[in-house]
């Protein structure tokens, strides 16, 4: 569908509606639909996207001659706060009255804010047309709150119809990761998974991979969306060392674990930068070596707050006393799992984000509201 973003400003200019509509725009056009950003100030830096500047008119009647020939070229208008934020009231007045002409189009009125219920703004004319659009529900207007908060506002102060769909969140933007890992996160969509296993390790065989591998089999089974990391390659200068990692890749193809247990350093070098990136990213640290001269990378998982699963082998032991979990070595790889879904289960931090994974996260927000939203104006389209 051809689908028409319309604000007051839009990217470069910083703000978290400005924000929204890039991600919709994102989305829009990554699942094959053409958007156009009608605005006062923007750019796009995506030549996908292409944004038209509101042209200057003397009056409301004036915007609308010139913007009506644009809209009605669309299949749906997605008006963000114009509706009812009192920032461009010439053309929150153009586009009610275009809406009214244009009856095959799909007008969507995008609440963020209402200034009739924010105390901050003093509106003395707000019973006079055009202001008391602001206070009222266009019959041709869909109108969609991002939070319950908003919808109820809406919905006292107008007695028209609101839903809600909430704004997302980036993960892989804000949690800074690099540009490397960036792309295998999305390639594997590591974001979107449930538990993030990390195993910062050579491929040794002291290093006891196998049991990740056994282990990650048994969460997928057991209906958990699962990602094993091992950071490392085999040692070119041992010949055991590429013995074992052959091995390890038939035992995670025979598992059927190709997209979900994923040697790194067969696709990507791991500097120190991706490293981190790798801390930031996983939900755990899964260190299931049957030996070790001292055990680093718990001491690291520690330091950015993740949870440790690993090993009951000295001197593992001796290092922490809080925010580690051990496991016998001759442990069930399901046993294991049940335990590591257990605990994280129980951590405020991993809740947390797993909450904003399933809701919260763009392409959770598309799935779940925006894809169903644009399958219900298809249908209208077509129809």
């Amino acid at each position: 569908m051809k689908i028409a973003l319309i604000h007051y400003t839009y990217l470069p200019v910083l703000g978290g509606v400005e924000i929204v509509m890039a991600e919709h725009a994102r989305l829009f056009t990554e699942h094959g639909h053409k958007v156009t950003v009608i605005c006062d100030q923007g750019a796009s830096n995506d030549p996908r996207i292409p944004v038209e500047l509101l042209p200057d008119a003397a009056d409301a009647g004036e915007l609308a001659r010139a913007l009506e020939p644009l809209l009605a070229n669309m299949d749906v208008v997605m008006i963000h706060n114009v509706a009812t934020m009192p920032f461009h009231i010439t053309l929150t007045e153009a586009l009610w009255n275009i809406a009214k002409r244009l009856t095959s189009v799909r007008f969507v009125a995008w609440v963020h804010d209402l200034v009739a219920c924010n105390p901050d703004y003093e509106l003395p004319t707000i019973e006079e047309w055009p202001w008391n659009s602001l206070t009222r529900a266009h019959d041709r207007y869909r109108y969609i709150a991002v939070s319950e908060l908003r919808r109820r506002q809406f919905t006292e102060l107008t007695g028209g119809r609101c839903t809600v769909i909430p704004n997302g969140v980036d993960p892989t933007r804000l949690l800074g990761l690099t540009e490397s890992i960036t792309e295998l996160a999305l390639a594997y969509n590591l974001p979107g998974r449930e538990i993030v296993l990390l195993h910062p390790t050579r491929l040794l065989k002291r290093k006891n991979v196998e049991l990740g591998l056994r282990v990650t089999a048994a969460l997928k089974s057991a209906g958990r969306s699962c990602a094993y990391l091992i950071t490392g390659a085999p040692d070119a200068q041992n010949a055991a060392s590429q013995t074992y990692a052959e091995h390890l890749i038939e035992l995670r193809d025979e598992l059927g674990l190709q997209d979900d247990a994923l040697f790194l350093q067969a696709d990507v070098p791991i500097p120190e930068p991706d490293l981190a990136s790798l801390f930031v990213l996983a939900d755990a640290l899964f260190f299931p070596s049957r030996q070790e001269g001292f055990g680093l990378p718990v001491l690291e998982a520690a330091l950015h707050r993740l949870p440790v699963f690993c090993s009951a082998i000295e001197p593992l032991t001796s290092l922490l006393t809080q925010g580690v979990t051990f496991f016998p070595l001759d442990a069930e790889p399901t046993q294991i799992a049940l335990t590591i879904a257990a605990r994280l289960g129980t951590t405020e931090a991993w809740q947390a984000r797993h909450q904003i994974r399933r809701h919260y996260a763009w392409p959770a927000v598309y799935t779940n509201y925006l894809a169903p939203l644009l399958s219900e104006f298809e249908t209208f389209v077509s129809a």
